[in-house]
């Protein structure tokens, strides 16, 4: 299966420039010290990159001339001849060929670039054979391919960046609590330097000590103690408004997206020959871009829905005694970083046989389950996609959508979506978000031996219960909570190791979460603590990790998965007992951890991805000293690098691991640009499984490799 080029163009695009600039400094530098070693390595690693990179997207031309390139640079760096004026000219005529390249692919998709007189000229170059007379062909060549537009723009480099503007005020806000912090930072230097002092009077004071020198120190100690926990506190509070002022400069009012509404509702109330009002309070609240961005469709759709569905006509609603104007009201608050937006009307409500009519004749839900569905439950099938109300699309509401594009949203930016409704009197459509995608606050529960972070916005409220408390109901076990019986669940019968649970504790620690109006109970072995910290998403397209919507850090820099509580909440209904585990809990239980290591960006990204698509958790590391920084943090099970790196290439990384006994079975992939034998043999008698040449790499070959050795290491443990 070929690389999907489009996906990483841009990135390939912006890493040849980099390296482009690379390869001028150094073939500059080379003129004026014709035999500086450091210069030609550091142009042969650019080289090798573009040529890698080009290799994998199928640039042919781009890369044919990064490899004629490096056949140049190395005759110079096994001193075959030195660099010279022709040479420089050589090269800075090979750059612009490829500055031509990137213009190609830029406009066209294509390295559609005359390539053959450059590549000639460098196997002269190498081969230490006059090329002179070829330079002036090369750049007649170049000029006369170079179309009077090609000739005479230059790329607006604006363009691809999206920008907000920030008040000086909040620049100078940020500055004074950065110095803040860093004063703090130097105070705990002080008390560092405190403690040990107060250290080494205990250890004057041995067993001879007196009463009154005991009595002194331990004073001392508990104002160290007091003097340390108040500045302790001064640093956090600094940090978190310093997090916070950081955090404001990429957010924008939620008005831009509820600035049109009341246009449009006035318009569409006219179309249908209705009187409503739209009040909007709140409009001023600051949150996260792209999450303003998933609201805009949800809003649109609700309030259309509203003025379409709900409200009535100014007739229909004198005869039932209200009003004759109807009353859209949208109101936004913010707390504990959660905003929560209320789009509240005093229509009809939602009809609820109406809405099952229509589910069961859409296929939706089958007649036998009708008379067990509650009211969250026909609330929920109103955003099934497919659903509708009507027979025929119309202009208005859905336009045959539904209301599923709220759902969808919604989830992806992590946030939930509750119905109230009451009949004859109106609905409340109450979407809740997080303030931001760069933080998550929530609260670290462990079971089972592993530590999750449950959002605080689909936590309803977290109890404590005994074993006796707990009932049975439909089948399945429950508690009651504020006249409300709500399922239970163990979050050990999902997501860890068989066998691992609460059974035969008395005491039982139960979060109770929310989502789409459904209340569930999940047990855990303990609730740790409320944090907020700096959000990971976890990869694109890891289909099989849907319960886990990122990752965050915890105070000892451990990776620690955030649940997802909606596909949760789907999962847990298909258990008939918190003590059952499902026979496809091995998906659970590790995913391999796969460590891809490239000095080049692109690659990693597109190996990246790769792994990712098939459910694989993937680190990374730019060269082999920072893959072993992370094989000593992380539990690695398949490393995939490249050869040719700096500061550490990818063989002497691989001899480094085979030393330390622990890494000694961790499979090696080697993926290279080098086709040569010897390279390759290298490679593996280093302790190298398996190697790819990158002019045959694709998806499968990766995946089926990788595959294979992850299967062999889990067949020998």
């Amino acid at each position: 299966m070929p690389i999907d080029r489009e996906k990483y163009t841009h990135n390939y695009l912006d890493e040849t420039k980099e390296h482009l600039a690379v390869i001028d400094e150094g073939a500059i530098s080379l003129e004026k010290n014709p035999g500086d070693t450091t210069a030609i390595n550091t142009v042969l690693r650019a080289l090798h990159a573009i040529k890698g990179s080009s290799r994998m997207l199928g640039f042919s031309n781009m890369e044919q001339s990064a490899h004629a390139m490096e056949n140049v640079f190395k005759g110079l760096k096994e001193e075959r001849y030195e660099f010279g004026s022709s040479l420089l000219q050589l090269i800075m005529l090979g750059g612009e060929i490829i500055r031509k390249g990137i213009t190609a692919i830029s406009s066209g998709g294509e390295d559609s670039i005359k390539v053959n007189r450059f590549v000639d000229a460098c196997g002269k170059a190498a081969d230490n054979e006059p090329f002179g007379d070829d330079l002036g062909n090369i750049r007649k060549e170049i000029r006369a391919s170079s179309s009077p537009v090609q000739a005479s723009d230059s790329p607006n480099k604006a363009e691809g960046y999206e920008t907000i503007r920030v008040n000086l005020s909040d620049i100078e806000e940020i500055t004074a609590s950065l110095n803040n912090v860093i004063i703090s930072q130097f105070q705990l230097k002080q008390f560092q330097e405190r403690i040990g002092e107060i250290q080494q009077s205990y250890n004057n004071l041995g067993n001879t000590t007196k009463n009154t020198s005991f009595e002194k120190t331990r004073k001392e100690m508990q104002n160290f103690k007091k003097d340390f926990v108040e500045q302790m506190a001064v640093v956090e509070q600094n940090s978190y408004k310093l997090q916070e002022q950081i955090m404001r400069l990429s957010m924008l009012p939620i008005d831009l997206v509820l600035s049109e509404l009341p246009r449009m509702v006035a318009e569409t109330s006219t179309m249908l020959e209705k009187e409503i009002d739209l009040t909007i309070t709140g409009s001023g609240i600051l949150m996260d871009k792209a999450i303003l961005e998933k609201l805009n469709d949800p809003l649109i759709h609700i309030v259309r829905n509203a003025v379409d569905h709900a409200i009535e006509t100014a007739e229909e609603r004198q005869k039932k005694g209200k009003d004759r104007r109807g009353a859209i009201e949208i109101v936004c608050s913010s707390e504990g970083g959660n905003i929560t937006i209320r789009i509240r009307d005093d229509g009809k409500g939602i009809d609820h046989d109406q809405i099952v009519q229509r589910a069961v004749e859409r296929g939706l839900v089958e007649k036998d389950e009708v008379d067990e569905l509650s009211e969250t439950d026909v609330y929920a099938l109103i955003f099934k996609p497919g659903f509708s109300s009507r027979d025929e699309v119309s202009d208005l509401s859905g336009r045959g959508v539904g209301l599923d594009i709220v759902k969808v949203n919604i989830e992806s930016v992590k946030g939930k979506v509750t119905v109230q409704s009451t009949p004859g009197e109106g609905s409340e459509f109450i979407l809740a978000v997080p303030l931001s995608l760069a933080t998550v606050s929530g609260f670290f529960v462990r079971s089972g031996g592993e530590k999750f972070l449950i959002p605080s916005n689909f936590v309803h409220k977290i109890v404590r219960i005994q074993r006796e408390d707990i009932i049975s109901y439909l089948n399945k076990e429950a508690f009651r909570l504020e006249q409300q019986i709500i399922p239970l669940y163990s979050l050990s019968s999902l997501l860890v190791k068989r066998g691992a649970g609460t059974t035969g504790k008395d005491l039982i620690y139960v979060v109770v979460v929310e989502s789409m109006g459904e209340r569930i109970g999940i047990i855990v072995d303990m609730v740790l603590q409320h944090v907020s910290l700096i959000y990971k998403p976890v990869p694109k397209n890891t289909s099989k990790l849907k319960p886990v919507q990122g990752i965050v850090f915890d105070e000892n820099y451990r990776i620690i998965n955030i649940l997802f509580i909606p596909e949760l909440m789907s999962r847990f209904r298909r258990l008939k007992s918190i003590d059952l585990v499902k026979e496809d809990l091995d998906e659970y239980q590790h995913v391999p951890v796969v460590l891809v290591v490239d000095d080049s960006k692109n690659t990693r990204e597109i190996e990246e991805s790769i792994l990712a698509l098939e459910g694989y958790s993937v680190k990374t590391a730019r060269d082999g000293i920072e893959a072993l920084e992370v094989l000593r943090t992380t539990r690695i099970d398949l490393i995939v690098s490249d050869l040719d790196m700096p500061r550490m290439d990818g063989i002497t990384m691989i001899e480094n691991l085979r030393k330390n006994a622990e890494f000694g079975d961790t499979p090696v992939v080697v993926v290279t640009a080098s086709d040569d034998d010897e390279t390759v043999k290298k490679a593996h008698a280093a302790g190298a499984q398996e190697h790819i040449v990158k002019s045959d790499f694709n998806r499968n070959s990766l995946i089926k490799i990788a595959q294979k050795l992850l299967q062999e290491k889990s067949t020998i443990v």
